[in-house]
C-alpha cells in the first residue's frame, strides 16, 4: 500500500464521517431511527440495499465461488432470472409485508399469530442473525491483513499488540458508530455514497484488468485445466459433475430455498420498512436488475483472472511466490487469501487504494446495516412486547443503541474464537436457516392464506431451527464423531467423509426449510379442523379496502388497465416511466433465460464447442461492463434526486410518536 492508496481510503472515511454528523439532526422519532421515517424512494432503496447486501465478506465469498466454479454459476443464475422476475412482478412477500406497516418481521408475527410467538421468533431471528454476522468482521479483517500485507504484530510506545484483534475492534467499532448515530437515515445516506463510489471504482479496476489479461490467455488456462481435471470445467456448465460444492445441484437447491424463504432473512429488515410505500419497494426490485451490472462483471472477472494467474505458464514465476505464502496460511484462510494476494501483485498504485476503499466501503455498509438490524430486533421483538407502558422516544432510541453495541461486542468475540470450516456462502445458508428454516413457511402462509394457525407456526419454527442448529453442531464436531464411528464400525461412507460432514450447509438448509413447510401447512390444517377456527382477516392486516387509512395506494392515472397488464402485476400506481422500467427489466431477464434454454437445447442435441462457450463468456462480461457504465450514471442522478426528496420530507413531516413497533389489540400502535 502506497501513501496515495492510504489517502484514498482516508478521504472516503472523512467524507462518510461528515455526512454521519450532518444526518443526526433529522432523527426525531423511533420510526426515523428504525426506518428513515418510511420516506425512501426507489433509487435510494436500490443503491443502499444493494451495497448493504454486497459486503466485503460477500465479495470474498464471490471470489471463492467463481475461483472454484468459474463462469458456470452465472449460467445457472440465468435459470433463476424468470423466478426473480415473477417475484418482482407479483411483489411476492415484500409487497404485502410493506402493506402491513410493520417495522420488523416479528412485529408482523404478533399481528398475524401471537405475542408469545413474536418474542420466540424474535429471539430465534436475533440468534440466527448474530451467528451469521459473527464471521463478517473476521473475513473482512483477514482480507485487509492479506491485501495490505500488514504484520502479525506491531508496537506502540514499546508495547506489543496483535494486529488481528486490534483490527477486529476497529472494524466493528466503526460499524457500531455509524449504526448508532443517525440510525437508518445516516446508514442510507452513507451507504449511497459508498455504493456510488464502489461502482465508479469497479469501472476503473475492470478497465485495467481487461487491459492486462487477454482473453486468449484466459481461454488457454481454462481449457488446460479442463483437460487435466475432467468433470470440473470452469466454462462449460454441463461438464461440472466433479465440482464438489458449487455444482448444478447447489444452484437448483438454492432456487428452492430462495422460493421457500422469500423475505425471511432480516439482515436488511430496515430497508423493507423504509420504503415510502409498497409501490416504491416494488420498483426498487426492478431497478436492482440494472444496478448490479458492473459489480457482477467484476466479481466474475477478477477470480477468473486470478485463476489464469495461478494456472498459466506466463505467470508461473509470480504465482510460485504467492503459492509459498498461501501454503503458510493453510486451510480456509488460504482459500480466502488467494484472490486478495493476487490483486496486490497485479494492481498499480492508486487502483490498489481504490480496491481497498471498495472493500472498506463494502465492509462498513454491511456492518452498520447488520448491526442496526440485529440490534433493533432484540429491542423491538424481544423486549418491547413485554412492556405495558411504552418507552419514551429518548429511552427507546437509547436502548436500540445499547443493543447495537452489544451485537458488536458479541461479533468481536465470535470472530476471534470461531473456526470456519467451509465456504462462506455455505456458512451463510446453514446459520440463516436457524431462522428461515421455519420462518419461510410462517411468512408465506401468514401473508397469503387465511388458514395458517399459530400452532402450525410454532411447530414449523421449532422444527426448522432445530434441524439447522443440529447441522451446525454436527459440522463442528464431525471430525471427532466420524473418527470414532469409523474406528468402531468400519463403515465406508464414514471413512470417505472423515473431515467434513457429508451434507454441506446448502443441503442442511434445504431439508430444514422443506420440513418447516410441510409441518406448517399440515399442522395448521389439522388445528383448524379440530378447533373449528375462523379464517384470518387479511384485509385488516394489509390495510386494504375499508381498513386503508394511509392513502398509500395512490393512482397516477385514471385510464383503466387491461386484464393482461393486471395479470403481469401492473396497477394504476404505475406511471409511464415505471412501465418502461418494468418492461425493459422483463425483456432483459427473459433474454438471458432464452439464451439458457437455447444453450441447454444445443448441448443436449449437439455438443457445443469449447470455443463457443468461451466466446460467449467473453461477450457476457464485456457487455455487462459497457452497459454498466451507463447505468452507473443513471443511478447516480436518480439517487441524488431521491436524497433531496428524503430530506425535504423529513424536514416537514409530522411524526407519530406511537409508531414505535408495538402491537395493540392486534393492530400496530397508532393506527
Amino acid at each position: 500500500m502506497h501513501w496515495i492508496d492510504w489517502i484514498i481510503i482516508g478521504t472516503l472515511l472523512v467524507v462518510l464521517c461528515g455526512v454521519l454528523y450532518w444526518c443526526q439532526r433529522y432523527v426525531k422519532s423511533t420510526a426515523d431511527f428504525l426506518a428513515a421515517g418510511r420516506c425512501a424512494r426507489r433509487y435510494l432503496l436500490t443503491i443502499t440495499s444493494g451495497i448493504a447486501g454486497i459486503g466485503a465478506i460477500s465479495i470474498v465469498g464471490s471470489f471463492e465461488q467463481f475461483y472454484a466454479a468459474g463462469f458456470t454459476p452465472v449460467w445457472w443464475g440465468f435459470l433463476t432470472g424468470p423466478i426473480g422476475l415473477i417475484i418482482a412482478v407479483t411483489g411476492f412477500v415484500y409487497y404485502r409485508l410493506r402493506e402491513t406497516r410493520c417495522l420488523t418481521m416479528a412485529q408482523f408475527f404478533e399481528v398475524r399469530y401471537s405475542r408469545n410467538f413474536r418474542v420466540f421468533s424474535g429471539i430465534l431471528g436475533w440468534v440466527s442473525g448474530i451467528l451469521n454476522y459473527g464471521i463478517f468482521p473476521a473475513v473482512s479483517v483477514k482480507f485487509f491483513i492479506h491485501f495490505c500485507k500488514l504484520p502479525e504484530t506491531f508496537r506502540i510506545a514499546g508495547i506489543g499488540f496483535s494486529t488481528y484483534p486490534c483490527l477486529l475492534a476497529l472494524a466493528i467499532g466503526l460499524g457500531v458508530v455509524f449504526a448508532i448515530f443517525g440510525g437508518q437515515i445516516a446508514i442510507m445516506l452513507t451507504d449511497f455514497i459508498q455504493g456510488q463510489f464502489c461502482n465508479i471504482a469497479f469501472l476503473l479496476i475492470m478497465a485495467y484488468m481487461v487491459s492486462i489479461f487477454r482473453w486468449d490467455v484466459i481461454f488457454e488456462a481454462l481449457k488446460n485445466f479442463e483437460s487435466t481435471n475432467p468433470g470440473q470445467s470452469l466454462f462449460n456448465p454441463y461438464n461440472t459433475n466433479q465440482i464438489k460444492d458449487f455444482n448444478i445441484w447447489y444452484f437448483l437447491v438454492g432456487i428452492a430455498i430462495m422460493l421457500m424463504t422469500q423475505g425471511a432473512w432480516q439482515g436488511g429488515s430496515q430497508y423493507n420498512a423504509a420504503a415510502k410505500n409498497a409501490h416504491e419497494a416494488k420498483m426498487s426490485r426492478f431497478l436492482g436488475t440494472w444496478r448490479q451490472l458492473v459489480q457482477v462483471a467484476l466479481m466474475i472477472f477478477i477470480p477468473i483472472c486470478a485463476f489464469t494467474f495461478f494456472h498459466h505458464p506466463d505467470f508461473a514465476a509470480q504465482a510460485a511466490e504467492l503459492n509459498g505464502e498461501l501454503a503458510q496460511l493453510g486451510g480456509q484462510n488460504a482459500v480466502q487469501a488467494r484472490v486478495p494476494l493476487f490483486l496486490t501483485q497485479i494492481l498499480p498504485v492508486g487502483l490498489v487504494g481504490c480496491f481497498a476503499a471498495v472493500m472498506f466501503a463494502a465492509m462498513l455498509s454491511t456492518d452498520d446495516s447488520y448491526l442496526h438490524s440485529w440490534g433493533s430486533i432484540l429491542i423491538q421483538d424481544v423486549i418491547l412486547p413485554f412492556r405495558k407502558k411504552p418507552f419514551t422516544e429518548k429511552q427507546h432510541i437509547l436502548l436500540l443503541r445499547l443493543s447495537i453495541i452489544f451485537v458488536g461486542v458479541f461479533a468481536f468475540f465470535f470472530s476471534y474464537l470461531f473456526k470456519q470450516t467451509e465456504y462462506i456462502f455455505l456458512f451463510f445458508q446453514i446459520t440463516g436457516a436457524i431462522f428461515t428454516g421455519g420462518a419461510g413457511a410462517v411468512i408465506i402462509g401468514g401473508l397469503y392464506t387465511r388458514t395458517g394457525t399459530t400452532l402450525g407456526a410454532w411447530v414449523a419454527m421449532i422444527a426448522g431451527s432445530g434441524l439447522s442448529v443440529g447441522g451446525i453442531l454436527l459440522q463442528q464436531a464431525w471430525p471427532h464423531i466420524s473418527g470414532t464411528l469409523y474406528r468402531t464400525t468400519g463403515w465406508n461412507w464414514v471413512g470417505s467423509s472423515l473431515e467434513h460432514f457429508p451434507l454441506n450447509g446448502q443441503y442442511i438448509a434445504f431439508y430444514a426449510t422443506l420440513t418447516g413447510f410441510l409441518l406448517y401447512f399440515g399442522v395448521s390444517y389439522l388445528d383448524k379442523k379440530i378447533r373449528h377456527l375462523p379464517g384470518f382477516n387479511l384485509e385488516r392486516m394489509l390495510h386494504r379496502a375499508r381498513y386503508d387509512q394511509t392513502n398509500e395506494h395512490v393512482a397516477v392515472q385514471q385510464k383503466p388497465l387491461g386484464n393482461l397488464l393486471r395479470a403481469l402485476g401492473l396497477t394504476e400506481e404505475f406511471s409511464f416511466g415505471d412501465k418502461v422500467i418494468f418492461f425493459t427489466s422483463m425483456a432483459w431477464t427473459l433474454l438471458w433465460f432464452l439464451i439458457f434454454i437455447s444453450g441447454t437445447t444445443a448441448q443436449l442435441f449437439f455438443r457445443v464447442p469449447d470455443t463457443a462457450w468461451l466466446k460467449f463468456w467473453e461477450f457476457y462480461v464485456m457487455f455487462g461492463f459497457i452497459l454498466g457504465t451507463g447505468t452507473t450514471i443513471w443511478f447516480l442522478w436518480g439517487g441524488l434526486v431521491d436524497i433531496r426528496e428524503l430530506f425535504r420530507t423529513l424536514s416537514t413531516m409530522k411524526r407519530d410518536k406511537a409508531d414505535d413497533g408495538r402491537v395493540v389489540n392486534g393492530q400496530n400502535a397508532g393506527e
